[in-house]
């Protein structure tokens, strides 16, 4: 049983209604050192508290690197139940099943809360310095779905599921395995049977972004994205062989809010099994930004970025003026600030570098692997052994 301090629990119960009849569990999360205030919204972020509401759709880091994106379905004391997906056909679009698995609140260890829809930044969480309040009372925190149809050209109704984020409790539903943001009702759904599932390559110069697969030359423009079938809400991938130049127009975004991390868990299990084949564009040649290099991007040969690169896979050499981050590096990684891959082989160069796996060397004023923590110069060439 988790140890409360006297004065933390007498908060919290001056906050119950005397009496209550036992009846479901909640969970309150309130930062240690702050007093319980009792808000008209209890399901934003908050560090006079917050409950976690069953049937809402969380984004939360596991100690043991595992990630979860589904909905809390159920609260013991103690322990919280989550499906692995939002529901059974976004499941299916990942080649699994839907699942219920139960997590012990000590093995949670970020929320993480999207702040940009548009450039995917989230913000974390840390629960490290939270008490978790278990209480079984008659309220029960839980968010009811709701049916709507949501386009005027489809009769079918679309079940609305609660979800956090940095603006407060927004709301999901899914379409053909995807989950999207719901913005109303009245929307025309787009025709699928008309998507361009062509192969169309252009060589020697084109303009970015673009709508074809492959450019064989110079790509210049403002990003480097196929945006071919964006009507249908559909990803297109892109394939540049040779220079791609980009002044990518959301840098004044990646200012304001800097991400220097990938969005997933930083396991490169995780990006093996989950993400490595959710790739948008790669380039196979010279890639240089202005300012800032995002995206779901493997790049193979060399990368130049003003300030802050975050990418899948680099194989090459790469340099930014402030961050380089990467699931996979093999190569040389240079930055003004840090350096950051979950698993790197080769040179790591900045003033702070960081790899969970490495197989090579690492300078820097403070330089961190898998087997040790040392200023100046680090190295590691084997896998630490699991005990």
């Amino acid at each position: 049983m988790r140890k409360l301090t006297t004065i933390t629990y007498l908060l919290f119960l001056t906050f119950c209604t005397f009496g209550q009849v036992d009846s479901t569990w909640n969970v309150l999360i309130l930062e240690k050192g702050s007093k319980i205030e009792v808000k008209p919204d209890m399901a934003a972020l908050s560090k006079t508290g917050f409950y976690l509401y069953k049937n809402c759709v969380y984004e939360i880091d596991l100690k043991n690197k595992k990630h979860i994106g589904g909905r809390l379905i159920e609260i013991k004391y103690d322990t919280l139940f989550f499906t692995n997906f939002f529901n059974s056909n976004v499941a299916y679009s990942a080649n699994t099943k839907l699942d219920t698995f139960a997590v012990y609140y000590k093995d949670l260890d970020k929320l993480n809360i999207i702040s940009d829809r548009s450039m995917g930044w989230y913000t974390k969480y840390s629960f490290d310095n939270c008490d978790f309040i278990f209480k079984k009372d008659t309220t029960n925190y839980f968010f009811q779905s709701d049916w709507v149809v949501i386009y005027n050209n489809d009769p079918m109704k679309y079940e609305l599921v609660a979800h956090m984020t940095a603006q407060g409790i927004n709301t999901l539903f899914e379409e053909s395995g995807r989950t999207y943001y719901f913005y109303g009702t009245g929307m025309t759904k787009p025709d699928r049977s008309k998507m361009d599932d062509t192969y169309d390559k252009k060589n020697i110069f084109l303009f970015t972004p673009c709508k074809v697969e492959e450019i064989n030359g110079i790509a210049l423009g403002l990003h480097a994205k196929n945006i071919k079938n964006q009507l249908f809400n559909e990803r297109d991938s892109l394939i540049i062989r040779g220079l791609n130049l980009e002044i990518n127009p959301f840098t004044i975004f990646s200012l304001m809010n800097p991400r220097l991390n990938g969005p997933y868990p930083d396991s490169i299990n995780i990006y093996n099994k989950n993400i490595k084949k959710d790739w948008q564009v790669k380039i196979h040649g010279i890639n240089v930004s202005l300012v800032t290099t995002i995206n779901e991007m493997r790049i193979r040969g060399f990368n130049l970025t003003g300030l802050i690169t975050v990418v899948y896979e680099i194989h090459g050499v790469t340099i930014s003026g402030i961050n380089n981050f990467s699931y996979v590096l093999n190569g040389v990684s240079i930055a003004g600030l840090r350096n950051r891959a979950t698993f790197a082989t080769g040179i790591q160069m900045g003033l702070f570098n960081k790899s969970n796996d490495l197989r090579g060397f690492q300078f820097g004023l403070w330089n961190i692997n898998g087997r040790r923590s040392l200023p100046l110069i680090n190295w590691q060439f084997k896998q630490k052994r699991k005990k």
